[in-house]
């Protein structure tokens, strides 16, 4: 059974089959295919839809896959403002939603305010505290920040926590580590280990080997160690892949990077 088919039952199961509860599942219905054919603007408008039925959905794990499918869409179109604004604005209606704070940290992430999605991914953690995703999310951002040791902490929590997401398929466990390892890598590399920051870039693109952050991370990597080859190897390596793309501030820098090294 596939996760969509997973919800879809649960879905099913939890809600009554009134007129609401048959839109709610349309309009899910119709903004997947949508999502999986990448039209990411007209599938936000039908989720925005299932919003207006928000207190008859009963099943958290739907309203779950909602926002965050949502918060995906502003992702793809590098919309990151209007991301946080969504997310500011659910929040004020449902200030206990730890998904919506995790959801909102990650826009701030993406949006270079790293200040903010930190301070968001620790208030997820006060409503969840065995939130994988949010130590994930919290760890990637103290490595940007260069708090390298509190990235490595969030980041090892992170992976212990990994098995213990309920309904993870081993696709979404191979992802969730991929983007752990980089996370440390690029740490211990911050630290000055670069022999532990290369292994682990090597474990993280083993498992994902198309996400342009671990080589954007292995390129500066290599960068600061002074290795103009490699670095440009990996920089363009990071603008080519596109699971998960880099950001458009990232790639621009990746770009800049590139046009000094190869000169």
């Amino acid at each position: 059974m596939t996760p969509w088919q997973f919800l879809k039952r649960q879905f099913r199961r939890g809600n009554s089959k009134d007129d609401g509860q048959k839109t709610v599942t349309r309009l899910v219905d119709l903004s997947f295919s949508l999502l999986q054919g990448g039209n990411y603007i007209e599938a936000r408008g039908l989720l925005l839809r299932t919003l207006d039925y928000q207190s008859e959905i009963q099943n958290p794990i739907l309203l779950e896959w909602i926002l965050t499918s949502l918060s995906r869409t502003w992702k793809e179109t590098e919309e990151y403002q209007k991301w946080t604004e969504f997310f500011s604005d659910f929040i004020a209606r449902n200030p206990n939603s730890a998904v919506a704070y995790n959801l909102r940290a990650e826009s701030h992430w993406y949006g270079g305010n790293l200040h903010d999605a930190i301070a968001d991914y620790s208030r997820t953690l006060e409503l969840d505290p065995n939130d994988a995703g949010a130590f994930l999310g919290r760890g990637q951002v103290f490595m940007e920040s260069h708090d390298f040791t509190h990235a490595l902490k969030d980041l090892d929590l992170a992976l212990a926590l990994m098995d213990s997401v309920p309904n993870a398929d081993s696709a979404w466990k191979a992802d969730f580590e991929a983007f752990a390892r980089n996370g440390r890598a690029a740490a211990y590399a911050g630290l000055g280990d670069l022999n532990r920051a290369m292994e682990e870039f090597d474990k993280s693109i083993a498992l994902c080997p198309e996400n342009a952050w671990v080589y954007f991370n292995r390129a500066q990597a290599y960068q600061n160690r002074g290795d103009r080859d490699n670095a440009v190897i990996n920089y363009r390596l990071a603008i080519a892949k596109k699971r998960p793309k880099l950001t458009f501030t990232k790639r621009a820098h990746a770009k800049t990077q590139l046009s000094t090294l190869t000169i």
